[in-house]
């Protein structure tokens, strides 16, 4: 059966937690799961999941704790949280600072199915930049449009969530640690000779050549920081679309 994307499934409930892996393996999907905070951090740290199912009240480091955890390691991570102490305030609280949603114990698993197909239909974006406040703001610009977002602070980790999935677009600084921004596009075009890259910089004038190689290679653009948050939304909607461009920010 072909896998439709990667979901954590996080809950002290062992009968919780292999009834709703069951569901979601005969659904499709890849399932890891994990019996507290901690260890779902751990997991994260590894793999890029395209869903996470938090259940909040956990020996340990509790589920809020993991999912602002989790959000450090990836700011786009899409986590639900589920609890059967439902707390309008703290849950409002996670909401605002980027859960995908907050549940409240029994849910309607078809429902839950639903949300989680509704999340993995969305092309995936990947952030490749060492500046954690830029990929945080990209992850949330993208978010709020229903996209699915993994960022990278560095091109071998870029590369190590490539392998695990198909990014459709990838935004890719030019300065990066040890493996610049030219050379993550073109092993990350090796993996998905079809990825959809957008060089990043903020350097013009200094890194015009490598831009100009990157785009002979197939790179889409090149965004030039700061740029308006609308431009990149703006492409990657055409690009879900279809709908070809080769144009550069000025």
């Amino acid at each position: 059966m072909k896998e439709h994307g990667s979901v954590l499934v996080v809950d002290d409930n062992v009968d919780l937690l292999n009834s709703l892996s069951s569901i979601l393996r005969k659904s499709g999907y890849q399932v890891d799961v994990a019996e507290d905070g901690l260890t779902a951090v751990d997991k994260s740290k590894k793999h890029s999941f395209d869903v996470i199912l938090m259940d909040v009240v956990m020996p340990g480091m509790d589920g809020l704790e993991a999912f602002r955890k989790i959000r450090q390691i990836n700011p786009g991570a899409k986590v639900i949280l589920m609890s059967a102490y439902y707390d309008d305030e703290a849950m409002q609280e996670v909401l605002n600072e980027g859960a995908h949603e907050a549940v409240c114990k029994p849910f309607d698993v078809a429902w839950l199915m639903d949300m989680i197909k509704k999340i993995v239909s969305n092309p995936p974006i990947l952030i490749v930049d060492d500046d954690p406040d830029f990929c945080r703001t990209m992850a949330r610009l993208f978010e709020t449009e229903g996209y699915r977002v993994h960022t990278a602070g560095s091109g071998e980790e870029a590369l190590r969530i490539a392998k695990q999935r198909a990014c459709q677009v990838a935004f890719v600084d030019v300065k990066l640690p040890l493996m610049d921004g030219l050379e993550t596009f073109l092993r990350l075009k090796e993996l998905n000779p079809g990825i959809v890259a957008v060089m990043v910089t903020a350097y013009r004038d200094e890194v015009q050549g490598i831009i100009q190689k990157a785009l002979a290679a197939a790179a889409t653009a090149c965004l030039y920081k700061p740029f308006d948050p609308s431009e990149a939304v703006g492409l990657v909607n055409r690009v879900s679309h279809r709908i070809p461009t080769t144009e550069v920010s000025k």
